[in-house]
């Protein structure tokens, strides 16, 4: 009886193993055509490493102000953007769009929101303050900019470099 029954769990045990190889063989030809599609569809971009960093330093800074715009002109104090860039940076990255701030925009990352707060502000009363910038369409303005950049930093191939 103990024969028996190694010699079922051993056919099982073939068994299983290969199912697990006809999977695997099936899962690689899925992804493989997958792959095969998605790097059929991107036309290539021939950006430097550092135009690349640069233009996730003008989404880190674009989303600073979209917030600012909406936090003075809307009345809306959630850093909806900022926290999209947030989500993103952590996700592709692991890093903070704050510790991005900190390694490639400025050391003092608090002086570098409040600066760009005081540039915002400046702006907006250079120009007459919500009412002009609203008839101006400085929302839609700054919201296509930042989805521009956003989806450019999504299909970066860039990724920041230990210091």
């Amino acid at each position: 009886m103990k024969s028996y029954s190694k010699n079922l769990q051993a056919s099982q045990n073939r068994l299983g193993l290969i199912l697990l190889g006809m999977l695997g063989g099936f899962l690689m030809l899925i992804s493989t055509t997958s792959y095969a599609e998605v790097v059929s569809d991107l036309q290539p971009v021939e950006l430097t490493p550092t135009e690349e960093q640069d233009y996730h330093s003008k989404l880190v800074i674009t989303a600073l102000k979209t917030d600012f715009f909406n936090k003075r002109c809307r009345g809306i104090s959630v850093a909806k953007s900022f926290n999209k860039v947030n989500r993103l940076f952590i996700n592709k990255y692991s890093l903070t769009a704050n510790n991005y701030i900190k390694l490639y925009i400025n050391p003092d990352v608090r002086q570098e929101k409040q600066q760009q707060e005081r540039e915002f502000k400046k702006s907006l009363n250079s120009i007459g303050g919500c009412s002009k910038a609203r008839k101006l369409k400085w929302r839609n303005t700054l919201n296509k900019e930042f989805d521009e950049l956003y989806q450019q930093a999504e299909t970066s191939t860039w990724y920041p470099e230990e210091n």
